[in-house]
């Protein structure tokens, strides 16, 4: 009998509305293959509902929180054809309360994660003691059918003045290597006085996984003295491409390269999947900056649950933040 990974491969060699961030070689790049698991609905031998999950254990408790450097986990849900609003709902319900029970299941003590903007409807975990908190993404849709050009002319001001600057003053090129861009962006965090926060080795495997499938690019502004100004790391499947990882040397930020790899990086993905994430934040700056690309804001959702166990035996964050941390 197959277990639930093997059906879950399975249904991924043909299912593609599964995000990139649930998919099982994304999961075996960031978790390691027997660090992650997945909750599977059925109904007449089909999978109906999946839910990846990244779980482990500390202090003697269990935890389930986002893997390195994934955005969104969360459920995917499939739905029948032409449902009316009220039956869609209803459907949700069913189907998100199966997911919870198998959940509450496997007795997590806690639990959090992103679910991808596609899902609205959170209420029956609601209704079942969990919360929320409504985080924000920003996203050009439709750019393998949209006029690019016109696209880039609603750029801000700033981002197309940025642009301009950018093309007198460095050369965009594809293809960094994988430690290249790992040092760089160490090395710009370093300026600043942050540390970098994830390992060479979790992105080398992301890497990897990635641009052999061709779902991975990196695309660099350098200058004629070999100074590299700024990168990209950017992901995609067949719906969505995502900035998973920029990096800007503070030194050179004054070229405006980012918003020239940014307009460049579209053109190539256009060919390649529909929609470009900017992955969103909650940084007030760099809210800022991302509604400046003609964006349209999307809302999603993460999800958290605290068990009854660790409400009791313990208070405050502390201890929830020492879970979680990587």
């Amino acid at each position: 009998m197959q277990n639930n990974k093997e059906k879950y491969r399975k249904l991924l060699e043909t299912e593609t509305s599964i995000p990139i961030f649930s998919r099982d070689w994304w999961m075996d790049a960031v978790c390691g293959e027997d660090n992650w698991d997945v909750l599977l609905v059925e109904k007449n031998d089909e999978i109906i509902a999946s839910m990846p999950y990244y779980k482990k254990k500390k202090y003697g408790l269990t935890a389930i929180t986002q893997p390195p450097l994934t955005q969104t986990n969360g459920m995917w849900i499939k739905y029948p054809h032409a449902q009316s609003v009220e039956k869609r709902l209803s459907y949700e319900k069913k189907v998100m309360n199966d997911m919870i029970d198998l959940l509450l299941g496997i007795n997590v003590d806690w639990f959090s994660q992103n679910f991808h903007y596609s899902i609205t409807n959170w209420l029956p975990f609601y209704w079942r003691g969990f919360q929320q908190t409504t985080r924000y993404t920003y996203v050009i849709p439709n750019i393998n059918t949209i006029d690019l050009d016109e696209l880039f002319s609603r750029f801000s001001h700033a981002k197309r003045k940025n642009i301009k600057r950018a093309e007198s003053m460095v050369e965009i090129k594809l293809g960094l290597s994988s430690q290249d861009f790992y040092n760089h962006h160490k090395m710009t965090l370093a300026k600043q006085g942050e540390a970098i926060s994830y390992s060479f080795n979790t992105f080398n495997r992301i890497y990897n996984a990635t641009v052999q499938r061709e779902h991975g690019q990196t695309i660099y502004a350098i200058d004629k003295l070999g100074q590299i100004h700024s990168a990209l790391f950017v992901i995609w499947d067949e719906n969505s491409a995502y900035d998973l990882i920029s990096t800007i040397d503070p030194d050179l930020r004054d070229s405006g390269s980012v918003s020239l790899l940014i307009r460049e990086i579209i053109k190539f993905v256009s060919a390649r999947t529909t929609h470009f994430d900017f992955e969103g934040s909650m940084i007030e700056g760099v809210e800022n900056s991302f509604r400046q690309f003609a964006t349209v804001q999307k809302p999603y959702f993460n999800i958290s649950y605290m068990s009854r166990k660790m409400r009791i035996a313990y208070h405050g964050k502390e201890l929830i933040n020492a879970m979680i941390k990587r």
